[in-house]
């Protein structure tokens, strides 16, 4: 599982057309194969800041979707931030459920 991160900063009076235009790709996103999710949100702690994260299954479907028309919409949404964007692949290779948190929680305990 990879994940896509974006961070972006909307130029001033213009967060929600560009929150639009994000909904709008990861609406499209969420139908191209190998997508298992897609969110769009804003940060809390910082204004303007606008988060785009894809989720995809494999490497393999992450290079199809940077090859694609969907990537370079997203590079152009990406020109629009009033300061550099962040861009992270965050290729995840284990992923643990609440047992962990159990298993540590019962070894601590003994």
């Amino acid at each position: 599982m990879i994940e896509l991160h974006l961070l972006l900063r909307a130029p001033p009076n213009q967060t929600r057309n560009l929150t639009a235009a994000l909904q709008a790709l990861a609406k499209s996103a969420r139908t191209l194969q190998g997508c298992m999710n897609v969110e769009v949100y804003k940060s809390v702690a910082r204004p303007r800041c606008l988060c785009y994260d894809e989720v995809w299954e494999s490497e393999q479907e992450l290079r199809r979707m940077i090859a694609s028309h969907h990537f370079s919409q997203l590079a152009a949404l990406m020109e629009l931030s009033s300061e550099p964007p962040s861009c992270e692949f965050r290729f995840i290779s284990q992923t643990y459920g609440l047992g962990f948190a159990e298993q540590v929680r019962g070894d601590d305990n003994v």
